[in-house]
């Protein structure tokens, strides 16, 4: 059955009038709804505002502002959202981060800082297992290497500017601008650029042992320039003034119960995270 525009509106109508008929009493009103639409106009200018807030709405874990170039905090984390406003009015171009380190409910966000190319040598030595199938004399007939699994688990990494916003100088002769070429490409996958991987890991897996000893994590190098961060912030959202964006693939473990769907990196024993 369709309906038209009349019906639509005849039924906007009727639920406005359901509305005024009530009790004021009988009417929520969410008290958080000026200061969220006041981040989000504020957004518009600076999308790691909008970030701010979303995670403000969807997560337990401290939200707190940081420089845009340094990533270090700028402030303290963030109460409500009108903490936030107040802070993004006074500092707009500020970025977003997560706390690290043990949470409220019993869950602890750790993560590894990395550029692109030192996480993916790391993966490769520590994060894979081999796989050998023997004949029946016990000789080795075939052998394959696969990546363990990860968990559940959100990368933030560096995003560069379009290529006509990066383009200006004037490249002349096939050498240069194949040089010009190599540039760009690196640019565009952020190889050199700092990364980071992290984990929210749940009260249930926080415990080792009859003993009931929790697993704890602490800031240290890992190898070939991957650092494992338990404390501090983990940077989420900022715009760079050189146009570089950092930006979070969507994380699953984000949510306002983080430690009923948090997730254990690696077999963390195994690889030694802890």
């Amino acid at each position: 059955m369709s309906i038209d525009q009349a019906g639509l509106a005849a039924i906007a109508d009727a639920r406005s009038r359901s509305l005024l008929d009530r009790a004021p009493h009988e009417i929520s009103v969410d008290p958080d709804a000026g200061a969220r639409q006041h981040l989000q106009s504020l957004a518009r200018m600076n999308p790691a505002i909008g970030t701010a807030e979303g995670l403000l709405a969807t997560t337990t874990i401290p939200v707190v502002p940081v420089d845009r170039d340094t990533l270090t905090p700028s402030g303290e984390p963030f109460r409500g959202f009108s903490d936030a406003v107040q802070h993004y009015q006074a500092r707009p171009h500020d970025g977003a981060a997560l706390a690290l380190g043990p949470q409220r409910d019993g869950s602890t966000l750790v993560a590894v800082r990395a550029t692109a190319a030192a996480w993916s040598a790391w993966l490769a030595e520590h994060g894979t297992e081999t796989r050998q199938i023997l004949s029946d004399e016990g000789h080795v007939e075939s052998e394959s290497r696969s990546y363990l699994d990860p968990g559940r688990h959100t990368k933030v990494h560096w995003s560069p500017p379009g290529v006509a916003a990066r383009t200006t100088a004037v490249v002349v002769g096939r050498a240069a601008l194949m040089v010009e070429g190599e540039k760009v490409r690196a640019d565009r996958a952020g190889v050199g650029e700092t990364g980071w991987v992290a984990w929210s890991i749940g009260a249930a897996w926080s415990v080792a042992g009859k003993d009931g000893m929790r697993l704890s994590f602490k800031d240290r190098p890992l190898d070939h320039g991957v650092v494992l961060v338990a404390s501090g912030v983990l940077p989420m959202a900022a715009h760079r003034a050189d146009g570089w964006t950092l930006s979070p693939d969507p994380p699953a473990w984000m949510s306002g119960a983080a430690s009923r769907k948090a997730g254990m990196p690696f077999r963390c024993k195994r690889i030694d995270l802890v």
